[in-house]
């Protein structure tokens, strides 16, 4: 079994409050929680540069990620890291796209920007504001590997309920430098070599 958390913020943004990132928070987290891997995604923008330097100094796999406005809610997509380039462009393209609150992305511009999604990880907010729902959810579900929620009794009701996505439940933290509190929200997987995780 593997810990995972695949939802960190480490860049803030238009859609949080002010804060400093801090490398020594996010390893002390890594290591204190014994997490085998991790992604970073902030809201509607990568940050290679912060990424690379990331991914130097945790001992854990880190995969490259953002968390995307997309209709009216929100969406993790996970690349390989084998994929950095290709993603760094791509999500370029989103914060051009997004650069104010209440903007978004439609479906068809998150399959025009990236392509085939099946290459990629991804995590609709399923019980977690806000929420992909509706028509928007079944067009995302093809490419849809679980659902995200946002407490340990909603990831036990998903998974007792056949007609919810797979759940899982992350930190969503901000790796801060005043972060006096460990994120205890995580998800154990059943797989064997993170580094090799499969991007469908």
């Amino acid at each position: 079994m593997k810990k995972i958390d695949l939802h960190i913020h480490t860049v803030p943004t238009f859609s949080d409050s002010a804060f400093a990132f801090s490398i020594e928070t996010f390893k002390r987290y890594v290591t204190e929680a014994h997490l085998d891997a991790v992604a970073v995604t902030n809201h509607d923008v990568f940050d290679g540069k912060q990424f690379r330097l990331i991914q130097s100094a945790l001992d854990a796999v880190v995969f490259p990620g953002i968390e995307i406005n997309v209709e009216d809610g929100h969406v993790l997509v996970i690349a390989s890291a084998s994929e950095l380039e290709d993603f760094e462009a791509k999500t370029r393209l989103v914060t051009q796209k997004i650069t104010k609150i209440g903007d978004r992305l439609s479906i068809e511009e998150l399959k025009k920007i990236f392509g085939d999604l099946g290459n990629y990880l991804v995590i609709p907010h399923s019980d977690k504001a806000p929420p992909i729902t509706g028509a928007t959810l079944e067009t995302l579900k093809p490419y849809v590997c679980a659902g995200e929620v946002d407490s340990a009794k909603k990831f036990v009701r998903a998974i007792k309920d056949d007609t919810k996505l797979t759940p899982v439940l992350f930190s969503d933290a901000r790796m801060k430098t005043d972060l006096a509190t460990l994120p205890t929200r995580q998800t154990f997987v059943d797989c064997g070599d993170m580094s090799c995780c499969r991007f469908r």
